[in-house]
């Protein structure tokens, strides 16, 4: 695991947003995730990027505490900005959120890197739970 800009502990969030950037190819996925990360009381949206050479030198400009990633983007792999992402100091935590959900994908995110891997159509919903337990574990896990 990457160490992270900020601690995710309760009582630093109290004194820090935790940043986000948003990263996928739809306009409409991106709004969506926009709206329910302002529903998390100290996280803010960073930035957003619909593409792998717009995600990395967003992350790069940006250094976001976390990052939610889908997969295929109409200029590449995401796992790719996985991969640029855990070589950033410090390192954000990063946040799969895909269709393409089968055991080679989670396979390849999870060496890459990935905190999360997360069914897109399945598990959308619950993004805000899962950064709301981050922020008071102290720690990401692995979903």
């Amino acid at each position: 695991m990457g160490r992270f800009r900020i601690p995710w502990g309760v009582a630093a969030a109290h004194a820090s947003r935790v940043q986000v950037l948003i990263v996928d190819d739809s306009a409409i996925v991106r709004l969506r995730l926009a709206e329910l990360l302002e529903s998390v009381e100290h996280v803010a949206v960073a930035g957003q990027a619909g593409g792998v050479t717009q995600a990395i030198a967003a992350m790069r400009e940006l250094r976001p505490d976390l990052v939610i990633l889908d997969i295929q983007m109409p200029d590449g792999d995401g796992v790719a900005v996985l991969a640029a992402a855990k070589l950033l100091e410090p390192a954000p935590a990063v946040m799969m959120l895909t269709n393409y959900v089968d055991d080679q994908q989670r396979l390849r995110c999870v060496a890459a890197g990935a905190d999360f891997f997360l069914d897109k159509s399945k598990q959308f919903e619950e993004i805000p739970r899962i950064l709301r337990g981050m922020m008071q574990q102290g720690v990401p896990g692995h979903g």
